[in-house]
């Protein structure tokens, strides 16, 4: 299945990469999303058993394993591998979270990836979008996402999706303002209030960070100075051959939006992020492990720490 993508809705007639999913043309309900993605199965825990050999070799029995199968109770589909002690966090609980923020957001899509092992939802914070320079607009979204793996939890994080050209720029914070996680245990179904209290902060933490993004887009940089922003940012010491460094300075020359403000700091933080984060243009096989990697992996740390060096020059 291309991206690992079993079912989806995408609203706002913005299709997906991987060509999968029904589209829209505005935004919808949370519940009517999520039932548009397939994404309101339930899942139980069963213990997994394995054949053992009877004495003497006459037959075989089913013994218990100790370990638990998360299943997917529609299809029959083993999502993950468990302890005694994981929690199942239902999808519904992920949809209550969407619910309870509907007067903050407006949906933009529900994904249900390797056939429930995990779903998600992103949603626009309203009143949370700025133009950098004109034409060149970042908002601030908030993915809900919860894992039926056995290792992915559920929880919430903050991006910065910059929507020029279409280009994906994954801005996922680590930091406790911007990102809230649950694990598998200890009560994870009476915890999702303190996801939804992050997000007034993630609206101040906005404007703060778009007036920094300002101060980017207006800090020229020389070519050399790109260069040893890229060694900053990937700690490349002195002689070191860095394999990504054409990449990264083709999309800091001819990358997607480079025409809205050319040489400069902001430019260099979205080359960056484009090369870790966007799937536009590659392979379908490529982009399964690109997904992953740009909205909750390493990808998604490194335009993270493009930002947090940039942020560094502007205010030295």
């Amino acid at each position: 299945m291309p991206a690992n993508c079993t079912s989806a809705w995408l609203g706002n007639n913005e299709t997906a990469w991987h060509g999968i999913g029904t589209v829209t043309a505005g935004t919808l309900p949370a519940r009517e999303a999520f039932e548009t993605a397939e994404a309101l199965f339930t899942v139980e825990k069963r213990e997994l058993s394995y054949p053992k050999l009877r004495a003497g070799g006459l037959g075989w029995d089913n013994e218990p394993s100790g370990s638990f199968g998360v299943i997917r109770t529609d299809t029959q589909a083993l999502l993950g591998v468990v302890s005694k002690q994981y929690e199942l966090v239902q999808n519904d609980s992920l949809l209550r979270m969407a619910e309870f923020i509907r007067e903050e957001v407006d949906m933009d899509c529900v994904i249900v990836l390797s056939h429930g092992a995990k779903i998600c939802f992103t949603a626009t914070l309203r009143g949370a979008s700025a133009d950098i320079v004109p034409g060149d607009t970042v908002k601030r979204r908030i993915v809900g996402y919860l894992g039926h793996d056995g290792k992915t939890g559920c929880g919430a994080m903050f991006t910065n999706i910059r929507v020029v050209c279409q280009n994906t720029l994954t801005m996922a914070m680590g930091e406790s303002s911007a990102r809230s996680s649950i694990t598998h245990k200890n009560g994870a179904n009476h915890n999702f209030d303190a996801l939804i209290s992050s997000i007034d902060v993630a609206r101040q933490d906005f404007v703060t960070e778009c007036d920094l993004m300002r101060e980017f887009s207006q800090f020229s940089i020389t070519s050399s100075q790109f260069n040893d922003f890229v060694d900053e940012v990937y700690n490349i010491d002195e002689g070191q051959v860095f394999r990504k460094r054409d990449k990264i300075t083709a999309a800091m020359n001819r990358g997607y939006g480079v025409e809205f403000n050319p040489g400069t700091l902001w430019t260099a933080v979205n080359a960056i992020t484009q090369v870790e984060t966007s799937t536009r243009g590659t392979t379908k096989s490529k982009g399964t492990a690109q997904f992953a990697r740009g909205t909750f992996g390493v990808g998604a740390s490194i335009s993270k720490r493009a930002f947090k060096v940039a942020s560094d020059l502007v205010t030295a």
